[in-house]
C-alpha cells in the first residue's frame, strides 16, 4: 500500500482538531432548556440553579479549577439520578474542556448521557452535540493509547458507539461527520492488528466513505484519497485504479496520483489469481500509458521509473521500444548504467535480430568494466550464434583471462568446445580440465567432450608420429 495512502487514513483528529460541538454551553445555559420527553420540563434545583450562578465570573476570569470546585461541591448534594446531576456533569465537561484536559472531561460526559438516556433529560440537538463529542473524546483517547493495544481497541470501540448513535438519531448527517465516522471505522480495524487489519470493518469504512461521496455534488480530493486506502485494504486494486483516474483527471499535476497509479495497473498485470494473458497485457500497457503520460507533465523520470517502463515494454514483447529505452537510458544516465542493465540491453537486441548491435552493445559495456570477463563471455556465445568460432573463441580466451565470470565453469566448456572445432587441441584439454576439476562430479557431457578431444590429440599425434616416420626413411629410400 502506498505509505502516503495508509498515514491518510489513520490519521487521529488529534487535541487540536477536536471540534467543540456544544451547542447550548451548560455553563451558561439557562435552566428552561427544555428536554427530549418529559410531561413537564425538567428545571434545576433552587439550590443548583443558585450555586451556577457563582460560575460566570470563573469561567471569565479562567479559573477553571475554582469553578471544577464549584461543580463538585454541588455534585455532592445532588439527588441522584436527577437533571441536576445530569446537568451538573455536563458542565464539568464543559469546564475540562475549556481547561484543555480533554480525556477527564470523558467521565462527566459519559456519567451526563446516561442519566439523560434513563430520564430523557436532554433536547435530540444537545444529545446529538455530546454523543459526537464524546466519540471524538474517545477516538483522541485511542490515539494516546499507541502502547496499550487492548486500551486502544476498546477506545476506538467507544468512539464508535457513540458515532453511530449519533446516526440513529441525527435527521440528515453531514459529508464531515459521514467521513469522521469512516476514518473511526479504518482505525479500528487497523488498530486490532497493523499487519491484517480487521476485514469486516475496513469493507464497512468503504461502504461509509462511499455514502459520503454522495452527500455532495463536489467531494473533497480527501475523501477519494481515503477511499483509496480502503480499497487497498481489500486489494481491490481495479477499483482504486478507477478512482486515481478520476483524481488524475481532476488533478494531473499530483505526481503521487500518478506513481500510485502505475503500481495498481501493474499488480493488476500481475495479480497471480489472473493469468489470461490479454488481461495481463492490458494492464501492461495502462502502467506504460501511465508512465508516458506522466512524463509527458514532468514526473516520473527517476531511474527506476525509467527501468520500469523498458521492463514493460518486455513484458509485452516490444524488444524494439524496450532497448531504445533502455539504450538511451543508459546513454544519458537516465537509467542506472549497472553491468546487469547492459547485459539486458544486449539481449533485448538479440531478441529482434540484432546480433551484431548486441555485440556493439557488449562491447562498449567491456570497455566501461574492463576487468569483467562476464562480457566477453556473452560476445563469444553471440558469435558462435553467427557461426564466426574463431572470434568466439578469441572473445571467451578473453573472458577466462579477465575472470570475474558469475559462472566460469560453462564458460571453460565453451571455450573447449571452441578450442576443439578449431583444432587447436592443447588449448581444448587445458579448457576442459579446467571445467571438470570446477565440478562436483563431472556430467556426462564434460567427460564426453574431454574424451572427444583426448581422442583427437592421439589422432594428431599419430599423424605426427606417422609422418616423422615418413620423412627419416626417405633419406633411406633416396640412398638405394
Amino acid at each position: 500500500m502506498p505509505s502516503h495512502l495508509h498515514r491518510s487514513a489513520i490519521l487521529g483528529f488529534g487535541l487540536a482538531a477536536i471540534t467543540f460541538v456544544f451547542a447550548g454551553s451548560s455553563l451558561l445555559r439557562a435552566d428552561d432548556d427544555q428536554p427530549q420527553t418529559h410531561d413537564e420540563p425538567a428545571s434545576l434545583s433552587d439550590t443548583v440553579g443558585d450555586g451556577l450562578a457563582k460560575l460566570e465570573p470563573l469561567i471569565k476570569d479562567k479559573d477553571y479549577d475554582g469553578a471544577m470546585r464549584l461543580v463538585q461541591g454541588l455534585l455532592k448534594d445532588a439527588t441522584p439520578e436527577s437533571y441536576d446531576q445530569a446537568f451538573l456533569n455536563e458542565t464539568a465537561a464543559q469546564i475540562l474542556t475549556q481547561k484543555g484536559d480533554y480525556l477527564s472531561a470523558i467521565t462527566p460526559l459519559e456519567t451526563a448521557l446516561n442519566i439523560a438516556d434513563r430520564h430523557h433529560y436532554f433536547q435530540v440537538k444537545q444529545e446529538l452535540d455530546m454523543l459526537y463529542f464524546i466519540s471524538q473524546l474517545y477516538y483522541q483517547q485511542a490515539d494516546a493509547a499507541k502502547n496499550d493495544r487492548q486500551a486502544q481497541v476498546e477506545s476506538f470501540g467507544k468512539a464508535i458507539h457513540y458515532i453511530e448513535r449519533w446516526f440513529k438519531l441525527s435527521p440528515k448527517p453531514t459529508e464531515d461527520i459521514s467521513m469522521y465516522y469512516a476514518q473511526i471505522l479504518y482505525a479500528a480495524a487497523v488498530a486490532k492488528d497493523p499487519s491484517h487489519p480487521d476485514a469486516a470493518l475496513i469493507h464497512q469504512a468503504r461502504r461509509q466513505v462511499e455514502k459520503t461521496l454522495t452527500m455532495t455534488p463536489h467531494p473533497k480530493d480527501g475523501v477519494y484519497v481515503f477511499l483509496l486506502a480502503t480499497l487497498q485494504q481489500e486489494v481491490d486494486y481495479k477499483a482504486a485504479s478507477e478512482v486515481l483516474e478520476l483524481l488524475l483527471a481532476k488533478n494531473p499535476n499530483n505526481k503521487t496520483y500518478w506513481q500510485d497509479l502505475n503500481m495498481f495497473y501493474m499488480a493488476l498485470a500481475q495479480d497471480p489469481k489472473d493469468k489470461n494473458m490479454d488481461t495481463i497485457r492490458k494492464y501492461n500497457i495502462r502502467a506504460i500509458d501511465t508512465i508516458e503520460r506522466a512524463q509527458n507533465l514532468g514526473f516520473m523520470k527517476t531511474p527506476r521509473d525509467n527501468y520500469t517502463l523498458f521492463t514493460l515494454y518486455y513484458n509485452i514483447a516490444q524488444y524494439g521500444m524496450a532497448a531504445d529505452i533502455l539504450y538511451n537510458g543508459l546513454q544519458t544516465g537516465g537509467i542506472d548504467p549497472t553491468l546487469d542493465n547492459w547485459l539486458l540491453l544486449s539481449a533485448s537486441y538479440q531478441q529482434i535480430n540484432q546480433d551484431f548491435k548486441s555485440i556493439e552493445v557488449l562491447e562498449e559495456a567491456a570497455k566501461r568494466f574492463p576487468t569483467n570477463g562476464e562480457l566477453e563471455f556473452k560476445i563469444a556465445q553471440v558469435y558462435q550464434g553467427l557461426d564466426d568460432n574463431q572470434k568466439a573463441y578469441d572473445h571467451c580466451l578473453a573472458a577466462v583471462e579477465k575472470g570475474h565470470i558469475v559462472k566460469p565453469q560453462p564458460a571453460y566448456i565453451f571455450l573447449a568446445y571452441m578450442a576443439y572445432e578449431l583444432a587447436k587441441y592443447d588449448e581444448a584439454k587445458v579448457a576442459i580440465d579446467k571445467a571438470i576439476s570446477l565440478m562436483a562430479k563431472p556430467d556426462h557431457q564434460a567427460l564426453g567432450l574431454r574424451a572427444a578431444i583426448e581422442e583427437a590429440i592421439k589422432e594428431r599425434d599419430s599423424k605426427k608420429a606417422e609422418k616423422a616416420a615418413a620423412a627419416a626413411a626417405a633419406p633411406a629410400q633416396d640412398k638405394l
